[in-house]
Formats: C-alpha cells, sequence, structure tokens
C-alpha cells in the first residue's frame, strides 16, 4: 500500500479534472441515464425473447412418468447470448466515446461548453455516425467472448463439461 502513495495526488488531479468536464457539460447525464433506460428496456425485450423460445432451446421428456428437462440446444443460447451482449456493449461504448469526445472537447475548446452544447451533441453524433462502426465491431468481438464464456458456465453447472 506504501507504494501507491506517491501517486494518489496524480490520482486527485485527474478525478478533480474529469469532474469539472462533466459538471460544465452536464448534458453528457442526461445521456446516460437514456442509456440506463435503453439497456433496461433491452433486457427486458430479451428476457421475453429468451422465454418465448424456451421450448427450442430445452427439451423435456417424460420418463416413467416424471417430466425430465435436458439437452439445451446451445446454439440459440449462444445467438441469443450475442444478441444480448452485444446491444449492451454498443450502448455503453456508445456512452463512452462520448464521454470521452465532451471531455476532449472541453479540455481543447472550454468555450464550447453548456448543458446540451455544442460538445455534447457533436460528440453524441461522432459517437453514432463517424464512430458507429468501430464501435460495433468491437462490441461484436466482445460479445462473442462474453457469450462463448456464458455458454461454457452454464454447460458446467448443468454437468455437460
Amino acid at each position: 500500500t506504501y507504494r501507491i502513495w506517491s501517486r494518489i495526488p496524480f490520482a486527485t488531479a485527474n478525478l478533480k479534472t474529469g469532474c469539472s468536464a462533466i459538471r460544465s457539460n452536464c448534458g453528457v447525464t442526461l445521456i446516460a441515464y437514456g442509456d440506463v433506460v435503453a439497456a433496461f428496456a433491452w433486457t427486458l425485450l430479451w428476457t421475453v425473447a429468451l422465454l418465448g423460445i424456451q421450448d427450442s432451446i430445452v427439451t423435456c421428456e417424460e420418463v416413467n412418468g416424471e417430466q425430465q428437462c435436458g439437452g439445451i440446444n446451445y446454439l440459440y443460447l449462444f445467438l441469443l447470448f450475442i444478441s444480448y451482449f452485444f446491444t449492451h456493449q454498443v450502448l455503453q461504448n456508445v456512452l463512452h466515446t462520448t464521454i470521452a469526445g465532451v471531455v476532449g472537447t472541453w479540455w481543447f475548446a472550454p468555450d464550447e461548453v453548456g448543458c446540451c452544447g455544442k460538445a455534447v451533441c457533436g460528440s453524441l453524433y461522432r459517437s453514432l455516425t463517424t464512430s458507429f462502426g468501430s464501435i460495433c465491431f468491437g462490441s461484436l468481438i466482445v460479445a462473442i467472448i462474453e457469450a462463448l464464456r456464458q455458454i461454457v458456465e452454464t454447460a458446467r453447472s448443468n454437468e455437460e463439461l
């Protein structure tokens, strides 16, 4: 712990600078709240879709008068996980690049501050147009890795690995 004491003043200065940038462009918080609402709505929709195709994912058989379920269709589950993680990653990365653009604009052009000023709207516009392909590609890579990890964990919990 004594090794990091010398870095605390630098971390404090960075935190104060970042907070000043966000305070000067408070419209970013509205975008963040909208992002949370969109993520929650997507999670609800995804859950409804999962419940809707549950019969296709899990096969159940009646054996000796008892219903036994097993034999998970991992392809459907994998595709569902990709859609879930991809959408959440896109939402998260759009917000991340928007905030980075706002802080960068605040740093290099401090006269463009404001709640929903040029810095906030311009950064959101760049995130949703110029940078959107890169955001989606990176989000797809992360989604595939997360979906594979989730499939392995599901298979392990079902003792199929």
